[in-house]
C-alpha cells in the first residue's frame, strides 16, 4: 500500500521530488517504493531519461485507477466516521451550471448553519448508477425517475428566450415567432428544447434553424450574451445577465417545463443524519420557487 501511494502521488503530480514533499518522504525514499512496486509488478512504470521520469504507456490507466481507488477510501473513511452524525463529508452530484449559478451563492448559509458538515460538490448532468459512484446525494433535473434511487420534489422550472441587445440592433422581433428569424443556440442534453417551445406556444416547428450545440448551459449562456443567437435559458440562471443588460427578453417566451428539479438519494443512505440535514436546508432555499 505505501508503494502505491508512492506511485500515486508521483503519477499526479509528475514527480518524485514533489510527491516526496507532498508524502513527507525523502526522494531516496519514495524512488526505493517505485522500485519496489516495479519489483513487484515485474515491469517498469516510468522510464528514466535525463534525469526526467515519463509515465509508461500501460502505466497511464493503472495511475488512474489508484488515484480513483485512493480517493474512494478517503471518502469512504469519512463516511464512516460521520455516519448518522450532522458532521463530516457530504458529496453532492449538481448539474455543473445549476451548482455554480444557484446553490453555490447559497452555501454561505449552509455552512454558517452546520460548521461540522463539509460538503464537496461534484458535476453531473445525467443520472448515474450510486452503486458506482463515490456520491451520496444528487440535485437531479429531469423527470422523476431514477432507478435504485429516491426522489423528492424541489422545485420547477421556467425557460425564456433570451439574446444579446447586439444580436437584435437592427432589427428586433415584435412576437415570439420572430425569433425563429434568428440564428438559435441550442442545447446538447435537450436537443427538442427549441421544438418543444414551438409546440407550448404552437409556433411552426419547422422554422427551427439548425445552430452552434453546448454541453453545459455556462456555454450556452455565453454565447448568447456574445450575440451567436437566442437562447432557452432557465429564467433563475440567468437573472445577473439580465440585469447587467448583458441578456434582454425582448418579447415574452415564458414556458414551464415538464422537467423539474428533484434532490435524489440511493436506498443504502436511509437515515443517514447529513442527507437529511442538507435535504431540509435545499428544500427551504427552493421554497419560493416552488
Amino acid at each position: 500500500m505505501n508503494s502505491l501511494v508512492c506511485f500515486e502521488a508521483v503519477y499526479r503530480l509528475g514527480s518524485i521530488t514533489l510527491a516526496a514533499e507532498e508524502l513527507n518522504m525523502t526522494q531516496s525514499a519514495v524512488s526505493r517504493r517505485i522500485q519496489v512496486l516495479e519489483s513487484q509488478l515485474g515491469q517498469s512504470l516510468f522510464r528514466r531519461e535525463r534525469k526526467r521520469l515519463f509515465l509508461e504507456p500501460a502505466a497511464e490507466n493503472y495511475g488512474k485507477d489508484m488515484s480513483q481507488i485512493l480517493s474512494e477510501i478517503e471518502a469512504s473513511t469519512a463516511r464512516f466516521l460521520s455516519h448518522n452524525q450532522s458532521i463530516g463529508l457530504l458529496t453532492v452530484a449538481v448539474p455543473p451550471t445549476f451548482g455554480s449559478r444557484w446553490l453555490v451563492p447559497k452555501l454561505n448559509n449552509f455552512i454558517a448553519e452546520h460548521p461540522g458538515l463539509d460538503l464537496n460538490l461534484v458535476s453531473k448532468i445525467r443520472p448515474f448508477n450510486f452503486d458506482q459512484e463515490d456520491i451520496d446525494m444528487a440535485i437531479h433535473f429531469g423527470n422523476p425517475e431514477w432507478p435504485g434511487a429516491k426522489l423528492q420534489y424541489l422545485m420547477p422550472e421556467f425557460v425564456i428566450p433570451v439574446c444579446s441587445p447586439a444580436l437584435i440592433s437592427q432589427t428586433q422581433p415584435e412576437n415570439i415567432v420572430e425569433i425563429l428569424d434568428f440564428p438559435l443556440v441550442h442545447h446538447t442534453t435537450r436537443p427538442a428544447l427549441w421544438q418543444t417551445w414551438c409546440q407550448y406556444f404552437e409556433l411552426p416547428s419547422n422554422k427551427i434553424k439548425s445552430g452552434p450545440r453546448f454541453e453545459h448551459y455556462a456555454h450556452v449562456i455565453q454565447a448568447a450574451v456574445n450575440g451567436i443567437g437566442f437562447a432557452l435559458i432557465p429564467d433563475f440562471l440567468v437573472r445577473n445577465e439580465i440585469l447587467r443588460g448583458d441578456l434582454i427578453v425582448p418579447v415574452q417566451g415564458r414556458m414551464k417545463c415538464e422537467e423539474a428539479y428533484y434532490f435524489s438519494w440511493p436506498n443504502k443512505r436511509r437515515g443517514d443524519q447529513r442527507i437529511e440535514t442538507f435535504s431540509k436546508w435545499i428544500i427551504r432555499q427552493c421554497a419560493p420557487a416552488a
